[in-house]
């Protein structure tokens, strides 16, 4: 007989196998938890990716799922964070190049789903715009802030999806576009944003100081009501 740990292990493994065989495989009731846990799996990427949804309809992302499932099946039992590979994934895949939005669109998915998980920290007051307020201060990125930017307009088509009556106005130019992810109030909330606030919030998460902020978001850029603005609608925290 099998240690309880042993056995544990190897039916753990078997119900993630693309193509499950030997004694387990064909043990009565095998298949029925073998479907119920890809069923979970499934819907929880469902849930983490709705908008992936909307695009892929029910039947492809099924596929899709699954398909994520048998490359990166899940380390852990909690699945409200498994997926965090599902864009890269999507990247990859051939078949998506008839939708070459569609990873930028999942990356945009997982981004407000980590902030909307992520820890909480209580925001500042922002300072007042004037330049000099500004040399004093240290900024670092709220812990519940996510950004990008993307090479499609996945901001555009993600806002679309997400927002009611979003199609009536969707024909997006293709063109790079910034997204910001922000919580307040409770709730997680995506916004598009410019190249120079990503600069601004990428220089941030890098450390770098506020004195060299203004080189790094560029020649003309308003950098204190930049700032200011990031600080209001809680990205960037004043410590």
């Amino acid at each position: 007989m099998p240690d309880l740990a042993v056995f544990q292990d190897a039916f753990a493994e078997a119900l993630l196998a693309p193509e499950p065989h030997g004694r387990l495989a064909r043990a009565p009731g095998f298949a029925v938890y073998r479907n119920t846990c890809a069923h979970g799996i499934v819907e929880a990427l469902r849930a983490a990716f709705p908008t992936v949804g909307c695009l892929l309809g029910e039947e492809g992302f099924t596929g899709a799922a699954l398909a994520f499932r048998d490359a990166q099946p899940p380390a852990s039992p909690i699945l409200s964070r498994y997926g965090s590979g599902f864009a890269g994934f999507l990247a990859r895949q051939p078949w998506t190049s008839g939708l070459p939005y569609l990873a930028d669109v999942a990356l945009l998915d997982w981004l407000w789903l980590d902030a909307h998980l992520a820890a909480d920290r209580a925001a500042r007051r922002a300072p007042g715009v004037g330049a000099d307020c500004f040399q004093p201060l240290r900024l670092t990125l709220h812990p519940a802030a996510r950004f990008a930017w993307l090479d499609s307009p996945a901001v555009t088509i993600w806002l679309a999806h997400r927002c009611p009556g979003g199609f009536e106005e969707l024909a997006p130019e293709w063109r790079p576009e910034g997204a910001l992810v922000t919580r307040a109030g409770g709730g997680a909330m995506l916004q598009p944003i410019g190249r120079a606030e990503h600069r601004l919030l990428a220089a941030v998460a890098a450390g770098a100081p506020v004195r060299s902020l203004e080189r790094a978001v560029g020649a003309g850029a308003d950098l204190p009501t930049l700032i200011a603005r990031l600080i209001a609608c809680g990205a960037l925290l004043p410590v």
